[in-house]
Protein backbone atom coordinates (compact mmCIF):
# COMPACT_ATOMS: atom_id res chain seq x y z
CA UNK A 1 0.00 0.00 0.00
CA UNK A 2 1.42 3.41 -0.97
CA UNK A 3 1.66 6.33 1.43
CA UNK A 4 -1.00 8.12 -0.60
CA UNK A 5 -3.49 5.26 -0.14
CA UNK A 6 -2.61 5.00 3.54
CA UNK A 7 -3.62 8.65 4.18
CA UNK A 8 -7.10 8.29 2.74
CA UNK A 9 -9.32 9.28 -0.14
CA UNK A 10 -10.90 12.73 -0.14
CA UNK A 11 -13.80 13.81 -2.33
CA UNK A 12 -13.19 17.55 -2.73
CA UNK A 13 -16.25 19.50 -3.87
CA UNK A 14 -15.60 23.13 -4.74
CA UNK A 15 -17.11 25.20 -7.55
CA UNK A 16 -14.26 27.75 -7.70
CA UNK A 17 -11.57 26.15 -9.92
CA UNK A 18 -8.60 27.97 -8.38
CA UNK A 19 -9.68 27.19 -4.80
CA UNK A 20 -10.27 23.55 -5.80
CA UNK A 21 -6.85 23.32 -7.47
CA UNK A 22 -4.97 24.79 -4.51
CA UNK A 23 -6.88 22.71 -1.95
CA UNK A 24 -6.36 19.52 -3.97
CA UNK A 25 -2.63 20.24 -4.16
CA UNK A 26 -2.39 20.84 -0.39
CA UNK A 27 -4.16 17.55 0.32
CA UNK A 28 -2.19 15.59 -2.29
CA UNK A 29 1.07 16.94 -0.87
CA UNK A 30 -0.09 15.67 2.54
CA UNK A 31 -0.48 12.17 1.10
CA UNK A 32 -4.18 12.00 0.28
CA UNK A 33 -5.72 10.74 -2.91
CA UNK A 34 -8.00 13.57 -4.01
CA UNK A 35 -11.01 13.21 -6.27
CA UNK A 36 -12.23 16.59 -7.45
CA UNK A 37 -15.81 17.60 -8.23
CA UNK A 38 -17.08 21.02 -9.28
CA UNK A 39 -20.51 20.56 -7.71
CA UNK A 40 -22.87 18.34 -5.78
CA UNK A 41 -24.23 16.46 -8.78
CA UNK A 42 -20.70 15.57 -9.94
CA UNK A 43 -19.80 14.41 -6.42
CA UNK A 44 -22.85 12.15 -6.23
CA UNK A 45 -21.92 10.60 -9.60
CA UNK A 46 -18.50 9.69 -8.19
CA UNK A 47 -20.09 7.90 -5.24
CA UNK A 48 -22.74 6.21 -7.41
CA UNK A 49 -19.86 4.83 -9.52
CA UNK A 50 -18.75 2.89 -6.44
CA UNK A 51 -15.64 4.88 -5.53
CA UNK A 52 -14.83 4.33 -1.85
CA UNK A 53 -14.33 7.72 -0.22
CA UNK A 54 -13.14 8.38 3.32
CA UNK A 55 -13.83 12.11 3.60
CA UNK A 56 -16.12 14.57 1.86
CA UNK A 57 -14.61 18.06 1.95
CA UNK A 58 -17.18 20.41 0.46
CA UNK A 59 -17.86 24.09 0.11
CA UNK A 60 -21.33 25.25 1.19
CA UNK A 61 -22.15 27.63 -1.66
CA UNK A 62 -22.13 25.92 -5.05
CA UNK A 63 -24.58 27.50 -7.48
CA UNK A 64 -26.51 26.26 -9.40
CA UNK A 65 -28.28 23.27 -7.91
CA UNK A 66 -27.78 21.52 -4.60
CA UNK A 67 -25.67 23.36 -2.04
CA UNK A 68 -23.09 21.79 0.26
CA UNK A 69 -25.56 21.23 3.09
CA UNK A 70 -27.89 19.30 0.78
CA UNK A 71 -24.92 17.28 -0.46
CA UNK A 72 -23.80 16.54 3.10
CA UNK A 73 -27.23 15.22 4.06
CA UNK A 74 -27.49 13.13 0.87
CA UNK A 75 -24.06 11.56 1.43
CA UNK A 76 -24.89 10.98 5.10
CA UNK A 77 -28.06 9.15 3.98
CA UNK A 78 -26.41 7.08 1.22
CA UNK A 79 -22.93 6.60 2.73
CA UNK A 80 -23.07 7.17 6.50
CA UNK A 81 -19.51 5.87 6.87
CA UNK A 82 -18.05 8.87 5.00
CA UNK A 83 -16.71 11.66 7.21
CA UNK A 84 -18.10 15.07 6.27
CA UNK A 85 -16.19 18.36 6.50
CA UNK A 86 -17.92 21.51 5.25
CA UNK A 87 -16.24 24.84 4.52
CA UNK A 88 -17.36 28.38 3.79
CA UNK A 89 -16.08 31.88 4.07
CA UNK A 90 -19.51 33.47 3.95
CA UNK A 91 -22.14 31.09 5.31
CA UNK A 92 -21.99 29.47 8.73
CA UNK A 93 -24.20 26.47 9.49
CA UNK A 94 -27.44 26.81 11.42
CA UNK A 95 -28.66 24.31 14.03
CA UNK A 96 -29.90 21.66 11.55
CA UNK A 97 -27.75 22.36 8.50
CA UNK A 98 -25.17 19.62 9.12
CA UNK A 99 -25.79 15.91 9.58
CA UNK A 100 -24.64 14.22 12.81
CA UNK A 101 -20.87 13.94 13.05
CA UNK A 102 -20.16 16.53 10.35
CA UNK A 103 -17.74 19.37 11.08
CA UNK A 104 -17.47 22.92 9.77
CA UNK A 105 -14.24 24.77 8.91
CA UNK A 106 -14.34 28.50 8.27
CA UNK A 107 -12.44 29.82 5.23
CA UNK A 108 -9.71 30.76 5.03
CA UNK A 109 -8.45 27.78 6.97
CA UNK A 110 -4.69 27.50 7.54
CA UNK A 111 -3.22 24.65 5.48
CA UNK A 112 -1.95 22.77 8.52
CA UNK A 113 -5.34 22.94 10.22
CA UNK A 114 -7.12 21.76 7.07
CA UNK A 115 -4.76 18.80 6.70
CA UNK A 116 -5.08 17.93 10.40
CA UNK A 117 -8.89 17.89 10.23
CA UNK A 118 -8.93 15.80 7.05
CA UNK A 119 -6.31 13.41 8.43
CA UNK A 120 -8.25 12.96 11.68
CA UNK A 121 -11.52 12.36 9.82
CA UNK A 122 -9.93 9.87 7.42
CA UNK A 123 -8.29 8.03 10.31
CA UNK A 124 -11.63 7.69 12.14
CA UNK A 125 -13.32 6.33 9.01
CA UNK A 126 -10.56 3.83 8.27
CA UNK A 127 -10.47 2.64 11.90
CA UNK A 128 -14.26 2.16 11.88
CA UNK A 129 -14.10 0.21 8.61
CA UNK A 130 -11.34 -2.00 10.00
CA UNK A 131 -13.30 -2.66 13.22
CA UNK A 132 -16.39 -3.54 11.21
CA UNK A 133 -14.36 -5.88 9.02
CA UNK A 134 -12.82 -7.61 12.05
CA UNK A 135 -16.18 -7.92 13.82
CA UNK A 136 -17.85 -9.43 10.77
CA UNK A 137 -15.19 -12.14 10.50
CA UNK A 138 -13.40 -13.44 7.45
CA UNK A 139 -14.88 -12.80 4.02
CA UNK A 140 -16.43 -16.10 2.78
CA UNK A 141 -15.33 -15.26 -0.77
CA UNK A 142 -11.72 -15.05 0.43
CA UNK A 143 -11.71 -18.58 1.84
CA UNK A 144 -9.99 -21.27 -0.16
CA UNK A 145 -11.40 -24.75 -0.64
Amino acid sequence: MSDQQASGIVLLVEDEPLVRLVTAEILADAGFRVIEAAGAEEALKVLKAGVEVDVLLSDVEMPPGMNGYGLAWEIHRLHPEVAILMTSGREWPGPNDLPPGAAFLAKPCPNGMLVAHVRSAAHRVREARLRLKLESGPDPAARTA
